[in-house]
């Protein structure tokens, strides 16, 4: 028999495919409300698979190679005579720019940004630049100059979409004599094609140096900012001759000594250029402690040439080694000053920093702290980098008054990362938003390269630990300025924890586990029926006395253009250490992976380098189907997501139905898929649940309330405004409440030929999706009636479970019948109100009714059945093809 023989046949019907997946998430309705959230989330995740639906925005129905060949033929026929190039039929210019800009940004591949380019230039080429998002149009000026393509450049330069600042930064580095004149950016297979629409560099004379700089001092900072020179004797590179002419004292006598600390590690010549830039500081009352974070002895003779360059420098040395702000939390034990502020020992700090800021802060009663804009740029004080604009905030140049900060505050948080920010966030947390002033002015240059942090950021993109760490300390400065302790102790237990990978081992509190024994992943960022399921799993794991993890992963579907925390729910259970939030790279033995919602693998994260993160096993938990049973709103292939999952973990994985529907659907979908022998339809708490009391429904002559809350979503509802009113107008001596309809209402109404604003029934009260919790919502129910479009498919129904253990009486669509069977009640729309009012009539029978549900939701999606199905993953996982689950709710 051959091996197409073999392989199961694949039955008849819609089957989601890649182009499928590509085209609907391009059209969902998040993307439309904000063009710039595809290309955005792109970046912010560096998802390569994400590129298929930028594909799909930007020409419909084209591929990549497509676009690419495209470009490429622009290229070609703008510089041959009597040639117009034009936009391909069917293309959008705005979306071939997102495409281009994620091409250019998202990785470091040379080819990738030669790519980025080629379709930017094609575009410039048919004069589609002003439909572009400004930033795009802002990449295509940096590649142009960092190829050293004057012309191109010059051509953009007084563009609407590129800023004043922008403009003033390539200004100053097309006239730095020092840059040669050879692309750093686009590789030589490229450039050919673009060339060929970009005119070859000029080659005039480079500006002399005194051009040069006023150029570079325009881009930085105002006039009021005395102007950069070069002095040759102060060092090889540009960024080490750097000085101004000699400015006068700024402080007086009497005023107040500033303790600048240096923290240092493995330091060379970098380091004197750091601390002669204090020394020339126009504040001279000063007090410049280098604190050494144990660098060994070949760091010696580098601490005693900068201690010998002037008395107010002192040498401070660690005996262990443990990061930037452990050391400068040395110094601000030691500090003699009245001021404190810190400098990094690769970067140079304009002479008028100090008393800028000193003086910032004495103006101010409301202001404790101040801080300056910086720069970062390179050895030849090349200011472009790739997407970024050149100036802003340099947490490193916070100063804060010791006196009334130190007191309050207390140290900076020792972790190895980010803690400068938290310091100052912190700050306004304890003394209000204004206590933190920031002066417009570009006082601090960071020296480019490999650096303990360059690794983790690119351009909208910065490593996934450093997003948990902002999170929770968030929460923290919350409880804050709501009246919490900002202080905080480094050998105190912490306030909130730090990333793993940032710890250092004399840390204090416990070590982080090297062993969990569940990790949950999905999108944590709302708080709706996945993440209340994968809540409930955390806390019946943790009763079970498991080790419980969490990492997040985004679904492109909801793209955003704000970096979001996770809900509240789950950063409390992270700060309180019942959960350590896991990065993918991490370092950690994991038993089980289980990812809950299959569209984050559709179009998983990248991240550069290694994968520790190998789980043993990897679920895979599919709570919705691939799409729709008419073909509609395809969301993932079930052989993509398996694919990238085994790519991404290492770990081949097994796929766990919610309830039977989705297990024949990923049957269907994909004949050979690797199933677990149980489904898993939801835990749920009765004890916790149980809200409503024992009153009989309309007691005393109160009308009867039916509710009933969800996602404000088509699939959630009857497909018509006539089933809507069918199911839910029930009449005097009802009270319908419904959570999460409002915009449901409207469209069901115009597709129905009524006015947007026609009126709900009486009675009806409608609420804002979320706006009151679940549990205080059911509380006020009798009844909670779930009718939903019967065509689509509901894999499990997490508000239905949570309205059973409630109190409630419910009843739902009888296709719920299927995952739910006896534990609920079913009713068609038209059906409804006579089920319900046959309850009314007999309170001994809607009581006991109640009671025997609570029963089986206990039987049945107990927190017990979690582990029993976790235990069963060392037997034989996967199901045959053909074969079903003997109870998809308890799985025995």
């Amino acid at each position: 028999m051959s091996a197409a023989e073999e392989a199961p046949a694949r039955p008849a019907g819609p089957v989601a495919t890649r182009a499928g997946v590509s085209r609907d998430t391009a059209r969902n309705q998040i993307l439309l409300d904000s063009p710039d959230a595809l290309a955005v989330t792109a970046l912010r995740t560096k998802s390569l698979h994400a590129r298929e639906v930028l594909v799909e925005a930007a020409w419909p129905g084209r591929s990549a190679a497509e676009v690419d060949a495209w470009a490429a033929g622009v290229c070609r026929d703008a510089a041959l005579p009597d040639r117009s190039p034009a936009l391909p039929e069917g293309a959008d210019p705005f979306h071939l720019g997102q495409l281009a800009r994620v091409l250019a940004l998202q990785t470091t591949d040379p080819h990738d940004v030669a790519r980025g380019r080629a379709v930017l230039e094609a575009l410039a080429a048919t004069g589609s630049l002003e439909v572009l998002h400004p930033h795009a149009v802002q990449v295509l000026l940096h590649l142009r100059c960092l190829d050293r393509d004057e012309a191109g450049c010059t051509a953009l330069l007084d563009h609407p979409h590129v800023p004043a600042d922008v403009a003033a930064a390539v200004r100053a580095d097309l006239a730095n004599p020092s840059l040669d004149r050879i692309s750093r950016i686009v590789d030589q297979d490229a450039r050919s094609t673009i060339r060929d629409i970009s005119p070859d560099p000029l080659l005039s004379p480079r500006p002399p140096t005194s051009d040069w700089l006023a150029l570079l001092d325009a881009a930085l900072h105002s006039d009021a900012v005395a102007p950069l020179r070069l002095d040759p004797d102060l060092g090889d590179a540009p960024f080490d001759q750097l000085t101004t002419d000699p400015l006068p004292r700024a402080d007086q006598e009497g005023d107040a000594l500033v303790t600048v600390a240096v923290s240092t590690y493995r330091p060379g010549p970098a380091l004197l250029t750091a601390v002669r830039s204090l020394l020339a500081q126009t504040w001279q009352h000063l007090e410049v402690l280098v604190v050494d974070d144990a660098s060994g002895p070949d760091a010696e003779p580098w601490l005693e040439r900068a201690a010998a360059l002037d008395p107010r420098v002192r040498v401070l040395r660690q005996r262990v080694n443990g990061g930037t702000y452990r050391a400068r939390d040395t110094a601000l034990a030691q500090a003699r000053g009245t001021w404190f502020t810190t400098l990094d020992s690769d970067d140079w700090l304009h002479p008028q920093t100090v008393a800028t800021l000193v003086r910032t802060v004495e103006a101010d009663p409301a202001v404790v702290a101040a801080r300056a804009l910086g720069a970062r740029v390179t050895e030849d004080l090349a200011l472009v980098r790739l997407g970024y604009r050149h100036r802003a905030v340099a947490a490193p140049t916070l100063l804060v008054r010791v006196d009334r900060v130190l007191n309050r505050v207390g140290l900076l948080d020792p972790t190895r990362k980010g803690a400068d920010t938290e310091y100052a966030r912190r700050i306004q947390a304890a003394f209000g938003p204004r206590a933190v002033a920031t002066v417009d002015e570009c006082l601090l240059l960071l020296r480019s390269g490999e650096t303990l942090s360059s690794a983790e950021f690119s351009r909208l993109w910065r490593h996934p630990a450093r997003h948990a760490y902002k999170t929770v300390f968030t929460a923290w400065h919350e409880e804050i300025a709501a009246g919490a302790s900002p202080y905080l102790d480094p050998e105190a237990p912490r306030a909130f924890p730090a990333p793993r990978r940032w710890r250092a081992p004399h840390d204090p509190g416990p070590e982080p586990p090297q062993h969990l024994d569940l990790v949950l992943g999905g999108d944590w960022r709302r708080y709706g029926g996945p993440q209340r399921s994968m809540l409930e799993e955390v806390r019946a794991a943790r009763a079970a006395g498991l080790t419980v993890g969490i990492t997040h992963l985004e679904a492109l579907r909801f793209a955003t253009t704000r970096d979001l925390p996770l809900c509240p729910q789950v950063v409390a259970l992270v700060r309180s250490g019942e959960v350590e939030w896991v990065q993918l790279d991490d370092e950690v033995d994991v038993d089980v992976l289980m990812v809950r919602y299959p569209l984050v693998l559709q179009h998983p994260p990248h991240l550069p380098g290694g994968r520790p993160l190998r789980p043993r096993h990897l679920l895979v938990m599919a709570n919705q189907a691939p799409l729709e049973p008419d073909g509609s709103d395809q969301r993932y292939v079930v052989a993509d997501v398996t694919e990238r999952a085994r790519e991404l973990f290492g770990t081949e994985p097994v796929w766990v139905p919610q309830g039977p529907v989705v297990r024949e659907v990923l049957r269907a979908q994909e004949p050979g898929v690797r199933l677990t022998a149980w489904d898993n339809p939801g835990l749920i708490d009765v004890d916790e649940w149980h809200v409503r009391d024992t009153r009989p429904p309309g007691a005393d002559g109160s009308p009867v309330v039916v509710g009933r809350y969800s996602r404000d979503q088509a699939l959630k509802f009857p497909p018509t405004h006539a089933e809507l009113l069918a199911a839910y107008d029930l009449g005097p001596g009802y009270v319908v409440r419904m959570m999460g309809a409002r915009a449901t209402w409207k469209r069901l109404a115009v597709e129905a030929g009524l006015p947007e604003d026609t009126p709900a029934p009486p009675r009806w009260e409608m609420l804002r999706t979320a706006s009151v919790e679940p549990r205080d919502f059911l509380a006020g129910l009798d009844f909670f009636l779930y009718q939903d479009h019967p065509g689509r498919h509901e894999a499990f129904g997490r508000v239905l479970l949570e309205a059973a253990a409630s109190g409630v009486l419910v009843v739902a669509h009888p296709k719920h019948r299927a995952v739910f069977g006896e534990v609920l009640d079913y009713a068609e729309p038209q059906q409804a109100r006579a089920l319900i009012e046959g309850y009314v009539a007999d309170p001994q029978r809607y009581a006991a009714r109640v009671s025997r549900t609570q029963d089986l939701v206990r039987e049945r999606f107990s927190h017990e059945t979690l582990v029993r199905r976790l235990r069963s993953l060392d037997a034989p996982a996967a199901t045959p093809p053909g074969s079903t689950a003997a109870d998809p709710a308890t799985g025995r």
